[in-house]
């Protein structure tokens, strides 16, 4: 039979093996398969050489995206491209966001993926509150008698005739705060979380009572806030709970669990899922244009809140006190030059220096976080 081949179809050795072809009709073939695999590499190439023109293009549009990301915020207001929290795929920075994955893809290291979620990166630092303010609750019947949690349940503990005038006071505070720029005095928001509890309860009322409704955008009760559990929920032996307290101290006071109660290494535990669920919400744009987080909660939680924050250790923690009742706390959002598309959320907050002089023992490296982790930590020897 005559030798016949088409290079476009399959060979197997048998069809060159089983046909009558010559020397030269072999030759032929094996010239044409030859330029078939060349044809291949060729269009391989092409394909790699557009692959490594489509990364050089990525890399230089995910700096100019993290270039504009640093530039937008100084712009005047007029010249900004409006922030679309209603369609986020139209947001401003979606090309920074692709190039974000495809950096993933092609292997390259990004301080990005050492985070604990790409949910704690902003995607635009318009979409970040420009504060969150932390306020312990006002004086309550507690404060100024122990006795009181013999017969009332901690939950149900309210506040003193001061403590109602502070709240008031505090919220004055917070107004002056947010009309301090005038320019941005007159469409300012703020957003409450606070705990459960009846103190701190009254003192959100205090405190809101100062603004007017078209300034309030909502309120979120936490359980997550609540006050470390000394067996509260129970009424308490006053005996005892010196006893325990005691105890506590001889244990160490972070780690030490009243029974029935919490450790303050449990408290850690959920202000830490708070702490996540509420950069989430950020992050996610939910208060964005100039609103402001004010959190209402007990002095331990705050503390621990904070600790949580800022990467205190258990030492550096057990230093700071207690600010004062219905004393607030800002953690202000840092100048937008110092901005980067990879930095956790965290990192973009300090405390301000006047409320780092109310939190007694805070030091001003201990009220800021960095994007890098430390290089060393002391061991101390003294008691938790």
């Amino acid at each position: 039979m005559p030798c016949k081949w088409n290079p476009s179809e399959d060979l197997s050795p048998t069809d060159l093996l089983g046909g009558e072809c010559s020397i030269q009709e072999l030759a032929a073939q094996v010239h044409a398969l030859k330029g078939l695999v060349q044809a291949q590499q060729d269009i391989l190439y092409s394909q790699k050489a557009q692959i490594d023109q489509l990364v050089e293009t990525l890399q230089e549009e995910r700096l100019r995206a993290a270039q504009n990301a640093i530039a937008m915020p100084e712009m005047p207001q007029q010249q900004q491209r409006p922030l679309l929290q209603q369609q986020p795929q139209l947001r401003p920075f979606d090309l920074q966001r692709i190039a974000y994955g495809d950096r993933r893809l092609m292997g390259l290291y990004d301080a990005r993926f050492h985070s604990t979620h790409t949910g704690a990166i902003p995607s635009d630092l318009r979409i970040l509150p420009d504060r969150i303010i932390l306020v312990r609750h006002a004086e309550s019947e507690g404060n100024v008698d122990n006795k009181a949690y013999t017969y009332i349940p901690d939950s149900q503990v309210p506040l003193t005739a001061r403590g109602h005038m502070q709240a008031r006071e505090a919220g004055k505070q917070i107004k002056g705060l947010m009309e301090a720029d005038p320019e941005r005095a007159r469409d300012y928001k703020l957003y409450f979380y606070i705990s459960p509890y009846k103190r701190s309860l009254q003192t959100y009322e205090g405190i809101s009572s100062q603004f007017p409704t078209h300034h309030l955008l909502g309120v979120q009760e936490e359980v997550q806030l609540r006050e470390q559990q000394q067996d509260f929920g129970n009424f308490q032996d006053e005996q005892g709970k010196q006893h325990e307290k005691a105890e506590r101290l001889r244990f160490g006071r972070f780690f030490y669990r009243f029974p029935n109660g919490e450790s303050g290494a449990d408290v850690y535990d959920r202000i830490t899922i708070f702490e996540d669920h509420m950069v989430r919400d950020i992050n996610a744009g939910r208060f964005a244009d100039n609103t402001a987080l004010v959190l209402v909660s007990h002095g331990l939680a705050l503390r621990i809140f904070l600790m949580r924050w800022f990467h205190w250790t258990v030492d550096e923690f057990l230093l700071v006190y207690n600010p004062g009742n219905a004393e607030p706390l800002v953690l202000e959002r840092c100048p937008s030059t110092e901005y980067s598309s990879w930095r956790h959320t965290k990192s973009l907050y300090r405390l301000t220096d006047e409320s780092m002089r109310a939190l007694r023992g805070c030091t001003a490296e201990m009220c800021s976080t960095d994007h890098l982790p430390r290089k060393s930590l002391k061991v101390s020897t003294r008691l938790m």
